[in-house]
């Protein structure tokens, strides 16, 4: 089974690029969990390195990532 891990980035009080209201991690959060469920739809297993609006250090990321083994790393 190929396993892919998504690393939405961002959240928590860490917002990325600010538009107005528009913050990054908003979009991001939102596209990784559609991109998530429609991977699993078609078989796949799923890592999130964050799937709700939490602040997760890039160091984690990085572990989350790392400790999977993951076939594919998209962030």
């Amino acid at each position: 089974m190929i396993k892919i891990c998504i690393d939405p980035g961002h959240g928590g009080a860490q917002p990325g690029a600010v538009n107005g209201r528009f913050k990054e991690k908003v979009a991001t959060l939102a596209i990784s969990l559609k991109l998530r469920d429609k991977l699993k739809e078609n078989g796949f297993t799923v890592i999130m390195t964050r799937d709700t609006d939490i602040d997760v250090s890039l160091k984690s990321r990085c572990k989350i990532a790392n400790d999977s083994g993951a076939n594919a790393f998209i962030s």
